[in-house]
């Protein structure tokens, strides 16, 4: 028919019109263009998967009944271009020509399981990476734990120290009198000790509300991750070991550089908990180190304060012992004075009796006796008499002043040494309270400082 077609001579002498010729001549033409197309050689031909020849012959006018075929011409025309595929790998398989190639089923198949893979491993990039991530937050849940641990035991110790400063309060004010429990330095330093402590306390009692907030954090974290990983886990159960051989893996960025996609390898949830986690992660390190220097700062500020307590206790102890020496040192005075004045009243006494004479007139010497011969002679003259009765009596008037202020005297120097030795009794039971009260800030609040030295 071709042949036939092309063998048609056309006249030389052109006789109709140019319109009644151009429309045969363009019905011819299309016709050999149809013809050419369906021709039954291309079946078998390569022509068959090449692009639609277009012809570059302008275009047939429509009359009549040709106007349909011109319209479903155009239409085939059209649906010959495919449009282009998302996917790299379906898109090679487009079939470019009226007929699918033999292999199609096939090469679908390979590109399809191809396509699989590749989402699985993306997948399982994503479900390890959330995986690794939640391993992270673990990690960081337990040093923070170890943590808390540190300062629940730096916090029992400050509150024990807190009890250890209340009663050593207590403790000195069982001192045995009032003079001894006046308010001193000691006491001063005992109240700045508590008032610091209870807000060292305070302070870290927040911290550990803190740290106990920020576990929380960190397990639920650690919970979406691995809810996260586990749903991506559940597209990765037929993933091969090795790959399949005629899968061709085309290389990929990582999905993790990639936009969140509901239906892609990375969802908004594991987005969203990967970039929670990593704050939360931040966050965590933070605390950390904040609870460290915070127990690094307590634990100088207490063991400060914890030593010059104690050192100002031992001063007013150092004092309690030098006065009591020289109270003791007073009291063997006041002591020698008490046994010289008593000498003094002893002998003044024994004067005192042998001023007065003897207690019966009988044992009076004829030497003492007032009415002997030579006495009563020169008592005659009454303008002179002898002095002997008034010396005697003068001399024991001021022997007995002088036994009543001496009596006086020792009376005031046993009061004294009483008050001396009282004093010293005092001293030295302050001394024994306030040693009683450094034995037990040593014994309790000591190995606080220690255990603290290294937080």
């Amino acid at each position: 028919m071709r042949e036939l077609v092309q063998s048609a001579p056309f006249p030389s002498v052109a006789v109709g019109p140019p319109p009644w010729r151009d429309g045969t001549l363009r019905c011819v033409q299309r016709a050999q263009h149809l013809v050419r197309r369906s021709h039954t050689a291309a079946l078998s031909s390569a022509a068959r998967y090449r692009r639609p020849f277009k012809s570059r012959l302008p275009d047939l006018v429509a009359h009549g009944g040709n106007e349909n075929v011109e319209k479903e011409f155009d239409d085939h025309e059209k649906s010959n271009v495919r449009p282009k595929s998302a996917v790299t790998s379906l898109s090679s398989l487009a079939v470019k020509g009226p007929f699918p190639p033999p292999a199609l089923r096939d090469q679908s198949a390979v590109a399809c399981v191809g396509l699989a893979c590749e989402y699985m491993r993306n997948v399982r990039e994503v479900e390890g990476h959330l995986r690794r991530q939640a391993g992270r937050v673990s990690q960081e849940a337990t040093k923070l734990e170890h943590q808390r641990e540190r300062l629940e035991k730096l916090l029992r110790s400050f509150r024990k120290a807190v009890l250890v400063n209340q009663q050593s309060a207590d403790g000195r004010t069982l001192r045995p009198t009032a003079n001894e429990a006046r308010k001193d330095g000691a006491d001063v330093l005992l109240s700045h000790e508590r008032k610091t402590l209870k807000e060292l306390k305070w302070n870290l009692e927040a911290m550990l509300r803190n740290t106990l907030t920020q576990q929380q954090a960190l397990a639920l974290s650690s919970r979406q991750l691995c809810a996260c990983a586990f749903e991506r886990s559940r597209a990765i159960e037929l993933l091969p070991q090795h790959g399949s051989a005629s899968a061709t893996i085309h290389p990929s960025p990582s999905p993790l550089s990639m936009q969140p996609d509901p239906s892609g390898p990375l969802t908004a949830e594991c987005k969203q908990a990967l970039e929670s986690s990593s704050d939360v992660l931040h966050k965590s390190e933070q605390l950390r180190e904040s609870v460290k220097e915070l127990m690094r700062d307590a634990v100088i500020k207490q063991t400060t304060l914890h030593h010059s307590v104690n050192e100002g206790i031992l001063r007013k102890i150092s004092e309690s012992v030098s006065l009591q020496n020289q109270l003791a040192l007073s009291s063997a005075s006041v002591r020698q004075a008490i046994f010289r004045k008593q000498r003094q009243v002893q002998c003044a006494s024994y004067s005192q009796g042998r001023v007065l004479g003897p207690v019966s007139k009988v044992d009076l010497f004829c030497r003492e006796r007032l009415d002997r011969p030579v006495v009563q002679m020169y008592g005659r003259h009454q303008i002179s008499q002898l002095p002997e009765s008034r010396l005697l009596t003068q001399g024991s008037a001021m022997l007995k002043h002088h036994l009543e202020s001496a009596e006086k005297t020792i009376e005031d120097l046993q009061a004294s040494q009483m008050h001396l030795v009282d004093d010293a009794r005092a001293k030295r039971s302050a001394m024994g309270v306030d040693s009683a009260v450094v034995r037990l800030r040593r014994r309790n609040v000591l190995p606080v400082c220690d255990q603290g030295a290294n937080p």
